[in-house]
């Protein structure tokens, strides 16, 4: 019986391996990794989260904010109407001693107007409401070689009395009068005149002249210069116009 005897040499795998002593492997690269991943900071959410909480914030600010403004606003109101109905009649006696405006002061010219060739015939003129209140300024253009009259005669109630310019400057007004709101006169002229209504007569002079005839009454709320319309909320006058020959 014979025996074979083999010199061979067994290559055995090592039982304990680099990374089981170290306990480091490529499974735990991965894992680390999603450790890493899943710890990094939500700087997005954050954010979001930050702006949602100012926006909150300030919203609750300026609701307080209005809420306590708000009485105090209410109160500043009414105290101020009390003092403006507690002052007034300070203000009415001191408007008494405040000096009247200066007078207009004409354009000093020796335009006559002996011989007249009529332009436009007695007329009913009506003044009303301004942007202002008072009534507003009538105006036309009137471009002549030769002055021009106008005239115009208050009617209906004695309370308007008008101010006449051309280009800017102050040419005359209608004469005086004494506020008497039961006279009245309807459209009769010569009655108006006889009545003390006002009335006059001013020379414009040749050339292109922008006129404006200005409301220059009485009847004002005292220490103002705004109209008291009353019932009727309009002024009349009656005028005409004539080219100076």
């Amino acid at each position: 019986m014979s025996t074979e005897t083999k010199d061979t040499k067994e290559t055995k795998a090592c039982p304990v391996t680099f990374s089981s002593i170290f306990g480091y492997s490529k499974k735990d690269d991965k894992v680390d990794a999603k450790k890493t991943s899943i710890r990094r900071f939500p700087w997005k959410a954050f954010g979001g989260l930050a702006l949602v909480t100012i926006a909150i914030l300030l919203s609750i600010f300026l609701s307080i904010f209005i809420v306590i403004k708000l009485p105090f606003k209410i109160i500043g109101g009414g105290l101020w109407i009390v003092l403006k109905v507690l002052f007034w009649p300070i203000s009415l006696i001191a408007s008494l001693f405040k000096s009247s405006p200066k007078p207009l002061i004409p354009e000093t010219t020796t335009l006559t107007c002996i011989n007249t060739m009529e332009l436009q015939g007695w007329e009913v003129l009506t003044l009303l409401p301004g942007s202002d209140g008072n009534p507003a300024a009538v105006k036309y253009t009137l471009n002549s070689p030769t002055p021009h009259a106008l005239s115009v005669v208050d009617i209906d109630y004695r309370d308007t009395r008008v101010d006449i310019l051309s280009n800017g400057k102050y040419y005359g007004s209608t004469s005086d009068f004494a506020l008497n709101k039961t006279e009245f006169c309807g459209e009769d002229l010569n009655k108006c005149i006889a009545q003390g209504f006002s009335t006059g007569t001013v020379i414009i002079p040749g050339g292109k002249q922008d006129v404006e005839l200005s409301w220059s009454g009485k009847d004002v709320f005292p220490g103002t210069d705004k109209i008291v319309w009353g019932g009727d909320r309009k002024r009349r006058v009656m005028w005409k116009k004539d080219l100076c020959l």
